[in-house]
């Protein structure tokens, strides 16, 4: 079951053997430069397959599940704080999609449980216990990224049966549809979740830094392959973005495509004792680098003015989640400082939410930029740089553009205009 674990810069273990290529190394009280993250290609649309497991399409937890499966931070909320726990004996998670999907994957981080899982899928419902269930899949539970290959196959329904023999917890699930590019140039419509009449379940439903629903990876502060910069808001815990090792205070920008309101960040990274500071931005500085378009300088003056909207620290889990009063932004930035040097840093998924009222913004994540995008002397609301993110997948980054369509069709040649001959008809005399 290793298939998506063995996917080079995978966050269990993360590859990290960089050697200062492609740096903009950041210490406390210096400039932090910014590197800007490759434009997402088409070639690339493949290593990003869609999180069917998601509450705003559609899915849903059924069954007799622990509690804490659909608490406050649903497990199919997209946040990677979220964990089901796991007791001694059976535990089956039912997962129901939206509609009948093709799958392709099925994958799941686990903390600390021990015994078996049994993976199985249908396209009619069917009840737990029903021999109907078309099993794909049984393997032992080990720490780490569980991934399973099933596919391609259709199924609404996916079942998964614990058999545990030591307890623990489960986290980030996920159900991969086959990738395709019309995943970003046509984002499938995020609906109102089904439990959102549940206290604190709507503010966890919509994860607005998702690569699926044109938000964009923008600059991070370092690393060896700036394109994989999206690999930290792709929703596979499996992948991962590596910092380079002397990076002291690795950071990166994410544009969420427009302006919300969010009032939870989390993230998942390395374990280790780090500490994260969550800004949220209505704009970008301006490029300070002079001609330079491929950095993004911000010195401490500006950072000092940012709107920092809360601070967590890594309890070794490498899990980090931070809850602060509503806030209304489109830049995400987050700055990692370690008390010791990790060489070996980095991040697997960012996760920002907000209340539900956003999911009518995130379906309809198609217009132009937000008025409050102002500019004010020191800020720029769309910089020719950012502008560039939109001409590789349409509908990424600031610029939000459509795909340029194929034209108007050839017309065809305009009939000759009508003329009116008489006809003669021979007479005789």
């Amino acid at each position: 079951m290793g298939d998506m674990a063995a996917k080079q810069h995978s966050f269990l273990p993360a590859l990290a053997f960089f050697l200062g290529l492609g740096m903009g190394t950041s210490t406390s009280g210096a400039d932090l430069v910014l590197q800007k993250v490759p434009p997402l290609t088409v070639a690339q649309a493949p290593n990003y397959p869609q999180n069917l497991a998601r509450i705003d399409l559609g899915a849903q937890i059924e069954g007799d599940v622990p509690a804490d499966c659909s608490s406050v931070t649903p497990l199919l909320s997209g946040d990677p704080a979220s964990l089901c726990s796991l007791r001694t004996g059976a535990t089956t998670v039912l997962i129901s999609l939206a509609q009948i999907e093709n799958i392709d994957s099925v994958a799941f981080l686990n903390a600390e449980a021990k015994g078996t899982v049994t993976i199985a899928t249908s396209s009619a419902k069917l009840s737990p216990n029903s021999p109907q269930w078309h099993v794909i899949r049984q393997a032992e539970l080990s720490s780490g990224l569980i991934s399973a290959r099933i596919g391609p196959t259709e199924a609404k329904y996916v079942r998964l049966t614990f058999n545990v023999s030591s307890p623990g917890r489960i986290g980030n699930p996920g159900i991969y549809s086959a990738a395709a590019v019309s995943d970003f140039t046509m984002p499938r419509a995020r609906k109102i979740a089904a439990n959102s009449s549940v206290e604190g379940t709507s503010k966890a439903s919509y994860n607005l830094a998702d690569l699926h629903a044109k938000a964009r990876t923008i600059f991070v502060s370092s690393g060896d392959d700036l394109k994989l910069a999206h690999n930290m808001i792709d929703g596979q815990p499996g992948t991962s973005y590596a910092f380079a090792a002397n990076d002291a205070a690795p950071a990166t920008i994410i544009d969420l495509g427009h302006s919300v309101a969010a009032d939870r960040i989390s993230t998942l990274s390395a374990p280790g004792s780090a500490v994260v500071s969550f800004y949220l931005l209505a704009a970008l500085p301006a490029n300070n680098t002079g001609n330079d378009t491929s950095s993004l300088r911000i010195d401490s003056q500006t950072l000092a003015g940012f709107k920092m909207v809360g601070t967590g620290s890594d309890d070794g889990s490498g899990r980090v989640a931070v809850n602060f009063e509503e806030t209304t932004g489109r830049y995400v930035m987050l700055v990692w400082t370690s008390s010791s040097q990790n060489t070996n840093f980095s991040v697997a998924e960012v996760a920002v939410f907000g209340p539900a009222s956003n999911a009518r913004l995130l379906a309809a994540n198609t217009g132009r930029n937000n008025a409050s995008d102002t500019l004010d002397g020191k800020t720029v609301r769309d910089s020719k740089d950012t502008k560039d993110f939109s001409k590789e997948i349409p509908g990424e980054g600031p610029a939000e553009e459509q795909a340029p369509g194929e034209g108007p069709a050839p017309e065809l040649p305009r009939p000759p205009p009508f003329v009116f001959i008489p006809k003669v008809v021979p007479t005789s005399f």
